[in-house]
C-alpha cells in the first residue's frame, strides 16, 4: 500500500510539473472585459484595446510563442494595442528579436508602449520607435475620432524608470485619460487623479497561483491585492493582465498567459 501511495504521489508530482512547465506556460487565454467610463464621448463608444504585457523575451519564451501571441492579437483586429512593459528577461540581447515580431502588431488606430523594470530605456525606446510602436514615457497624447477626441497615456515605470505622474497629465482638460502603467503599484498615486481607467501588468498574477490559497508570491508591495483582473478605485479603473511570459522559474500554475481585449463604453448607458 505504501509503495502505491508513494507511486501515486510521485506521479502527481510529475503531472502537476509536466503541466506548469510544459503546457501552461503556452496555453494562451483571451480575456473580454467590458470598461465603462464616465463621459466616453460618442464617436469612442464600443472602441477596443488589446492589451499585451510582459512578454519577456528569453530562452524560456521563444520568438516562436511571441509569433503567436502577435497573431491571436491581430486576430481581433482591435482599434489600438497596449503594451505595458518588460519586453525581454535577463539579456537586452533579446530585444531586436522581439520587436522584430512586435512591428507585425496590426491596429487600426495605434500602437501605444510603457517600458517595464526589465527594460533599459535608451535601447527600448530605439527599438520600438524604429518599428513604429509609440512609446510613452511620462507624456499623453490625443486620440481624435472627427472632431471628438479622448487622452492615451503613459508612464515611466514605478522602479526603474521615473514615474512622473503630474508631468504626464499636464495639459490635459476633462476629457477622458486612458493610461498605460507597468507596475500596479502605482495606482496608490494614480487613484488621487481623474485618470479614468489604467492598463497594467508586472504581476503575472503571481505566475502560480494555489488552489483556496492564491498566489503565495507577488512582487508588489499590496501582496498579493493586485495581484490580477479589474479593481476600483476611488474614479479609476485598473486592469492587471498576467502577462504572457515568465521570470525566475519557466512554470505557470493556474495563472494562465493571457491577452486581453478591452471594450469601452459610456457608464451612462448602464444607470
Amino acid at each position: 500500500m505504501f509503495i502505491k501511495g508513494a507511486c501515486g504521489c510521485l506521479l502527481g508530482t510529475m503531472s502537476v510539473g509536466s503541466y506548469s512547465y510544459l503546457l501552461e506556460p503556452r496555453w494562451v487565454e483571451i480575456k473580454n472585459v467590458t470598461i465603462k467610463i464616465n463621459a466616453l464621448p460618442k464617436q469612442f463608444e464600443g472602441m477596443t484595446i488589446a492589451q499585451m504585457s510582459d512578454i519577456h523575451h528569453s530562452q524560456y519564451v521563444t520568438k516562436e510563442f511571441v509569433r503567436k501571441c502577435v497573431r491571436k492579437v491581430n486576430t481581433l483586429s482591435p482599434d489600438i494595442i497596449a503594451l505595458t512593459g518588460d519586453y525581454v528577461y535577463c539579456s537586452q540581447n533579446f530585444l531586436p528579436s522581439v520587436t522584430e515580431e512586435l512591428a507585425e502588431l496590426k491596429a487600426k488606430e495605434g500602437v501605444f508602449a510603457v517600458l517595464g523594470n526589465h527594460d533599459q530605456k535608451d535601447s527600448a525606446f530605439d527599438a520600438l520607435s524604429k518599428k513604429g510602436i509609440h512609446l510613452l514615457i511620462n507624456e499623453h497624447i490625443p486620440l481624435y475620432r472627427k472632431k471628438d477626441y479622448l487622452f492615451i497615456a503613459g508612464v515611466d515605470d514605478l522602479c526603474q524608470g521615473n514615474l512622473d505622474l503630474e508631468r504626464t497629465l499636464r495639459g490635459m482638460n476633462d476629457k477622458p485619460k486612458i493610461l498605460l502603467c507597468h507596475n500596479p503599484d502605482a495606482i496608490e498615486t494614480i487613484r488621487n487623479t481623474d485618470v479614468d481607467f489604467v492598463m497594467a501588468g508586472h504581476t503575472h498574477g503571481g505566475q502560480v497561483n494555489l488552489p483556496l490559497y492564491g498566489p503565495p508570491v507577488v512582487y508588489s508591495k499590496f501582496g498579493n491585492r493586485y495581484a490580477a483582473g479589474l479593481f476600483y478605485e476611488g474614479k479609476t479603473t485598473m486592469y492587471v493582465n498576467k502577462g504572457i511570459g515568465v521570470s525566475v522559474f519557466p512554470v505557470r500554475f493556474f495563472a494562465r498567459p493571457e491577452i486581453t481585449l478591452f471594450t469601452l463604453r459610456n457608464s451612462c448607458q448602464f444607470i
